[in-house]
């Protein structure tokens, strides 16, 4: 089992899979895994493309017990992952979450980052400022992390519930209950920092394309942060889901990841 200790003896589980043409890099969403990504993963390697993915901080088999966690600190771990990994002219494609990890790590690569993949990014900002309307107000974040931590079973089977806006495909939500049930309250303060996120310089700064792809009724990221962030992208673009909630990816499978074979193509 691949593992890569990222602080101290604490270590990241990751998985890749090796390929020919440009790597892609999966970041799942806050409570999520590796696993989330399987059908995407699958899409991509038989195209040929190495895909690097991994369980962030406290999810999945990666460690429970980080004494940090915070997107910062996820987007070092991405970077020193792709360092590990030796990959150079990569895509990234974060979601919920993973997004602004995306997001920060791209700006941190440089040129070694080819293009970046926005799957209801939580980017360039999650809550609102005085000089930015969209998203929730900061303290129903604290609220969300205190109903997590009062009621955790309880809590993590509705999320799974409210990921997709329709009923989605027999089994979908039991198999995303099972992901969101391996993830430890460390989780819980990445989730937390969102409050605190402010990547617009980062976002406006970015010289590779950039693909945001929303659900119009996702319930978890406001869809006007992900036409927002295809705005403030120099290269940006936007690919919206009429009637899909928070995972295009799993409500709308076929047009997502032949929409993101063609946007890793488009890359060279």
């Amino acid at each position: 089992m691949p593992r890569l200790a990222v602080e101290n003896d604490r270590q990241l589980h990751y998985e890749f899979h090796d390929g020919a043409k440009r790597p892609v890099v999966l970041i799942h969403g806050w409570g999520a895994n590796t696993r989330v990504w399987d059908t995407v993963t699958a899409v991509l390697t038989d195209a040929g493309h190495a895909v690097l993915c991994y369980d962030q901080r406290a999810c999945g088999q990666s460690d429970k017990d980080f004494l940090a966690n915070d997107v910062a600190l996820g987007i070092q771990d991405a970077v020193k992952l792709i360092d590990h990994a030796g990959l150079d002219g990569v895509v990234l494609n974060g979601w919920s979450l993973g997004g602004a990890v995306a997001v920060g790590s791209a700006h941190s690569l440089g040129s070694r980052c080819a293009g970046v993949v926005l799957t209801g990014g939580a980017t360039p900002r999650y809550v609102q400022a005085e000089d930015f309307p969209h998203g929730g107000e900061a303290q129903a974040v604290a609220q969300t992390v205190a109903a997590l931590r009062a009621d955790r079973p309880a809590f993590l089977w509705q999320l799974a519930t409210a990921v997709c806006a329709k009923e989605p495909a027999e089994g979908i939500n039991d198999w995303l209950r099972t992901i969101f049930w391996q993830t430890s309250p460390v989780a819980d303060r990445a989730l937390a920092s969102l409050a605190q996120l402010d990547q617009r310089r980062e976002l406006a700064e970015l010289q590779m394309p950039v693909l945001s792809m929303i659900g119009s009724e996702d319930a978890f990221v406001d869809p006007a942060i992900g036409r927002l962030a295809a705005e403030m992208a120099p290269h940006g673009r936007l690919s919206e889901y009429q009637g899909v909630g928070h995972a295009p990816f799993l409500e709308a499978p076929e047009r997502y990841r032949s929409e993101l074979l063609e946007f890793v193509a488009s890359l060279g």
